[in-house]
């Protein structure tokens, strides 16, 4: 079994009227991610805790040897609110992604573990 991390930090103004941005917005997120973050009253903080987590499993797949596109990777939410990610990629079959956010006023993190079975 092989372990890897991955974290990142952004800045939520980058994400601030994103909404109007369509193409951008669908550049990066799925469409259950664009539906849960604008419903947020403040949705830059989500755009852009989910963009760190994206980031953050990029950077814990690329040290296990494994690629991946941002628009692969899919954060969603359980019942519970905890952070559920979905690899719609090819082969990573075996990839468990344990995945942790947060934000402040003005920034978000997130924190990737990558556990290859």
């Amino acid at each position: 079994m092989e372990v890897s991390i991955g974290i990142d930090c952004e800045d939520i103004a980058r994400f601030k009227g994103i909404n109007s941005r369509e193409a951008f917005m669908k550049k990066i997120f799925t469409e259950n991610e664009i539906g849960y973050c604008i419903k947020k009253p403040n949705p830059a903080q989500h755009f852009a805790a989910r963009f760190a987590g994206k980031e953050a499993i990029v950077k814990a797949l690329s040290s296990a040897g494994k690629k991946i596109s941002i628009k692969q990777i899919e954060i969603l939410n359980d019942d519970s609110g905890v952070p559920v990610v979905n690899l719609h990629k090819d082969g990573l079959d075996s990839i468990e992604v344990k995945l942790s956010l947060s934000h402040s006023e003005t920034t978000a993190v997130a924190s990737a573990i990558v556990i290859e079975k």
